[in-house]
């Protein structure tokens, strides 16, 4: 598995123990700080969160917010 793959599955498991719905909104520390703990640099967590942004998963909001627009992928 690659490390983008890796980091893709942590990051939308991690919205999902958020409970990560459409139309909610999720602090994006709230998602980070674990995802750090764990490992993963803020480069590989924002290239998926950039690439969720671009398929229309989610946007980034004001106040380092993540707003959910669509369900999370499988």
């Amino acid at each position: 598995m690659s490390r983008f793959a890796e980091t893709e599955t942590t990051v939308i498991a991690r919205l999902r123990a958020l409970k990560a719905a459409p139309e909610v909104s999720i602090n994006l520390s709230d998602l980070g700080g674990p995802m750090h703990a764990a490992g993963f640099t803020q480069d590989e967590i924002k290239a998926v969160l950039e690439a969720l942004e671009q398929d229309k998963i989610l946007s980034f909001g004001p106040g380092n917010r993540l707003l959910i627009l669509n369900d999370l992928p499988d």
